[in-house]
């Protein structure tokens, strides 16, 4: 590697090297035939690319990343800014250990990609990523080997998606779907989540979602829902001393008057009426555990 455009690399992480690029006056090359993975993030400049003999345009702000074994000379002309990522292959598998789009990235990493003319800010984060890993590298502060490796995987993941669209995971099965969705209702229904949040905590669309759950059980997400809230208030206003405000407190209701509002709507009578009939079935004695010895 031909090194006339950047400042002596530094090594962030065992397996990998950051270093500024900046040509104030005059051009240069990198010449790369190692066996190492490169992104260059330029905010600045013109150059051009050649590989397999064939010459692309650069133009800031833009990403280039060239796979290990990839024969490529790069020439910048004066004016070029940016930063610039080599990582081995034994350290580009290392981060990619842990990702559970692990393969995805792989796929796309392992092409030569060239993204010009990117929107400033989304180069300028890129860049600033880069940067964070030679200033831990420099400084060597307490957890800077995790704050390194967390940025790698921060630029990496980037990289990744702009190589192109990214690959949705397999969807659900509809079994699957329903019994993630009545799993959220219990953890959350206290919360008063909206369809659309629910759907995005089981990974599908809310429509998907709606069309699921009323094949598998008949009735809407919705319906679970309010069912359950209901089947809650009714334990509280049964076996508890609480009043309809403390109950309507307990299951997330910010206004008593709405809970019995909603209350009356799904059942067909308020709530105090709940409490009262039930009074009445056991004999005028209340249900209540305050008033056990």
């Amino acid at each position: 590697m031909v090194e006339k455009v950047a400042h002596p690399p530094v090594r962030a992480l065992p397996e990998t090297e950051v270093q500024i690029l900046r040509s104030e006056l005059t051009g240069g090359e990198w010449t790369l035939r190692d066996a190492r993975y490169y992104g260059f993030v330029l905010q600045a400049g013109v150059g051009r690319i050649r590989i397999d003999g064939n010459d692309r345009p650069v133009a800031a702000p833009c990403l280039v990343w060239l796979p290990a074994q990839v024969k490529a000379t790069l020439y910048f002309e004066a004016g070029t800014r940016g930063m610039v990522l080599a990582v081995s292959e034994i350290g580009f598998a290392r981060v990619l250990s842990g990702s559970l789009n692990a393969n995805q990235m792989r796929a796309a990493l392992s092409r030569p990609l060239l993204r010009s003319k990117l929107d400033a800010a989304q180069v300028r984060r890129m860049a600033d990523t880069l940067d964070v890993l030679l200033d831990e590298a420099l400084h060597d502060r307490p957890g800077s080997q995790e704050t390194m490796r967390h940025h790698l995987a921060l630029f990496l993941i980037a990289a990744w998606r702009l190589s192109g669209p990214v690959l949705r995971e397999a969807q659900p099965l509809p079994r699957t779907i329903v019994h993630k969705f009545l799993y959220a209702v219990e953890v959350h229904l206290r919360d008063h989540w909206t369809i659309a949040r629910y759907a995005a905590e089981v990974g599908v669309t809310a429509d998907r979602l709606n069309a699921t759950v009323r094949r598998a059980t008949g009735r809407s997400p919705l319906s679970i829902v309010h069912e359950r809230l209901i089947a809650e208030a009714d334990t509280l206003l049964d076996d508890s001393s609480l009043k309809i405000a403390e109950v309507a407190e307990t299951l997330g209701f910010d206004d008593p008057a709405y809970f019995s509002r909603f209350y009356k709507r799904e059942t067909g009578r308020p709530p105090n009426q709940q409490r009262l009939d039930v009074t009445a079935q056991s004999g005028g004695q209340a249900r209540s555990f305050a008033a056990w010895p």
